[in-house]
């Protein structure tokens, strides 16, 4: 069973997309069965025998069975569920991993507290133990506030809506970070609607540090540059938004200096970097921003799924007037 999710701008859009769905499969010898929307005209149309007013689990694609996403129609919000077993002593590094794997979050709207799992995990490594070996001490008692906070993730809810029309302005604005335990990015869509503007989260991304050897904070900040370069790349894409209307932000001084200067000035590891960037991005396209505005810091640093009300600000943070046209 397959579901779709899609969206539109007018409701005979949305009747139009409802007809050739049906056309389409049914010449396969398809029925669709369930259809949902947040337009009472629609479903009107669409017949009672034909309506689910149930939440409609959000599906990416039909290759993918999505866990614990939720499109609540009258909130038109995506929001998250997560069903964990009760706790049972003795605790191994099989049940934790067990448990992050539940973590399932397609479009990184939960890498702040994802990225938590992904130091605990990585420390759980470090440490040595087997699969089924019992996890102690102060890794045990990370784990489990962790854990335990993840009751929290109910309480997060992301817009559907991006006011996105072909009539609006509309850019991609990326922001780097990094800490030494871990790098993100973070991808902003900022739309422009009869003089109103609009900016909604889109897609984030974590990787924690290397654990080989400590590779120093700029070197870090060069990482998340590449990961923004590639993710905001991405999301145009798939958004169909030109290159010109794509921005990218860093706090690091560093990383621009070595953007400015091009891939040919530096040891390999930065030049190799600096290249897949600008491969990428016109060094004109890259911003500074300053820390305490800059978006992805909660992506490299992490927040408790406690503090979800933080979470889509990224920490609490005022936006960057970047953002707002400031």
């Amino acid at each position: 069973m397959d579901d779709l999710l899609t969206g539109c701008e007018t409701e005979d859009e949305a009747i139009k997309i409802y007809n050739e769905m049906n056309k389409l499969l049914n010449s396969g010898g398809f029925d669709l069965q369930k259809w949902s929307s947040n337009n009472e005209n629609v479903l009107k149309y669409i017949g009672e025998n034909k309506r689910d007013d149930h939440e409609l689990p959000l599906k990416i694609n039909s290759l993918v069975k999505v866990l614990g996403v939720i499109w609540n129609r009258d909130a038109d919000n995506f929001e998250y569920t997560l069903n964990l077993a009760e706790t049972k002593q003795p605790i191994t590094k099989r049940q934790v991993l067990s448990d992050i794997a539940k973590l399932y979050d397609p479009l990184g709207w939960l890498a702040p507290v994802v990225v938590i799992a992904k130091m605990i995990m990585q420390k759980l490594w470090k440490s040595g133990l087997d699969w089924d070996d019992t996890v102690q001490g102060s890794l045990l008692a990370e784990w489990l506030n962790f854990r335990e906070n993840l009751i929290h993730i109910k309480k997060i809810t992301i817009p559907r809506s991006l006011h996105y029309s072909k009539m609006s302005s509309i850019e991609l604005h990326v922001f780097a970070d990094a800490s030494l335990l871990a790098y993100g990015a973070v991808v902003y869509i900022r739309v422009v609607k009869d003089e109103k503007v609009y900016v909604n989260l889109i897609t984030a991304k974590t990787k924690v540090a290397p654990i080989e050897k400590q590779i120093s904070i700029p070197r870090l900040e060069l990482c998340s540059a590449a990961l923004a370069a590639k993710l905001i790349f991405e999301t145009a894409q798939v958004m169909n938004i030109p290159k010109v209307n794509l921005h990218a932000w860093s706090d690091s001084t560093i990383v621009l200096a070595w953007l400015k200067g091009g891939p040919s000035r530096w040891n390999t590891f930065v030049s190799n970097r600096v290249s897949d960037i600008l491969n990428i991005l016109d060094y004109e396209q890259w911003g500074h921003v300053a820390t305490e505005v800059n978006p992805a810091d909660c992506a490299s640093r992490g927040l408790q799924a406690s503090e979800s009300n933080q979470i889509i600000q990224c920490g609490g943070k005022d936006l960057p007037g970047c953002l707002h046209g400031a």
